[in-house]
């Protein structure tokens, strides 16, 4: 048993800041919060806070720990006024350099500094062309390593390889999602890493890979976790291409419900607003999305 003395507690749901206040912690649980917890639970080893603040942990709902290893670059690149270019020109060059090492690397540092700032569970979108079948096993390890929560899923995607790399995203994101179904029912490793199924964004993910994705929530029970209306041009290449907006022609593949995590969103129409409200769970104390 472990007590957190005189510690300045932050709790952020009901919001409420309570000072003086001790925390007795026995293994990975809080058992109780008061004062004079020493004496309530006597040969507990005691650590004095000094008004420290004490506070759940952050959740990360959208993180690239793949990226990691690039932050203070000095990339010869073309110039790259928009979007595109810049994915183009430097991000989809750097996930097609990631291999075994420098990924594990990568997750590890990103997932210690998360911890570090106070992030205790992180949500990621993993992608590395070159290196697809076991990276998210990869990745994950990192996780572990640092003791950091979060789930994980492969950016799948047909801007390199066209179908076959469609399938192999696919199939890693089936795989893994696999993995910890196995490893949590034997119990051979800490369940702190899940599996949602991911991809890049409606630009770079035809209809056959929709189909795909659509197969491989249906398998696994998991959700879709997917750029969406990043930027205009996400917009405009499915009103080009396919006639329709970004949300209405992923729903037509079954590929939003309670379990999506959109990502950015910042060009969704009223019609995809409308769809999200009406498709996920709302907790009583969240209102809906507005229109701007």
């Amino acid at each position: 048993m472990l007590i957190l003395k005189n510690a300045t507690i932050v709790e952020f749901e009901p919001t409420s800041v309570r000072e003086g206040t001790d925390i007795a912690i026995d293994g990975d649980k809080i058992v109780a919060t008061g004062s004079g917890l020493s004496s309530r639970y006597p040969g507990s080893e005691t650590k004095e806070m000094n008004g420290r603040l004490v506070m759940p942990g952050i959740v990360c709902s959208h993180n690239h720990f793949y990226s990691g290893l690039s932050r203070g670059i000095m990339a010869n690149i073309a110039p790259s006024p928009d979007f595109i270019s810049t994915l183009k020109n430097l991000w989809w060059r750097l996930d097609r350099a990631l291999d075994e090492e420098s990924l594990y690397y990568s997750g590890l540092i990103c997932s210690l500094e998360a911890i570090k700032s106070g992030c205790t569970a992180v949500v990621d979108h993993h992608a590395s062309p070159d290196y697809i079948a076991g990276s998210l096993k990869t990745l994950r390890d990192g996780f572990l390593k640092a003791g950091l929560r979060g789930i994980t899923c492969y950016e799948t995607t047909d801007r390199n390889g066209g179908l076959k790399e469609l399938e192999a995203g696919v199939a890693e994101n089936i795989a893994f999602a696999e993995l910890i179904d196995s490893e949590r029912k034997s119990g051979k490793s800490r369940y702190l890493v899940e599996a949602h199924i991911g991809a890049h964004a409606p630009f770079t993910v035809a209809d056959e890979g929709l189909a795909m994705l659509r197969d491989a929530i249906k398998k696994t029970g998991r959700g879709l976790h997917i750029h969406a209306a990043e930027d205009s041009y996400d917009v405009s290449f499915s009103h080009d291409k396919y006639g329709k907006d970004l949300l209405i022609r992923l729903d037509e593949f079954d590929l939003i419900d309670e379990k999506t995590l959109v990502a950015h969103g910042l060009y969704l129409s009223s019609a995809d607003i409308d769809l999200l409200n009406k498709k996920r769970w709302l907790p009583c104390s969240q209102r809906p999305l507005q229109y701007e």
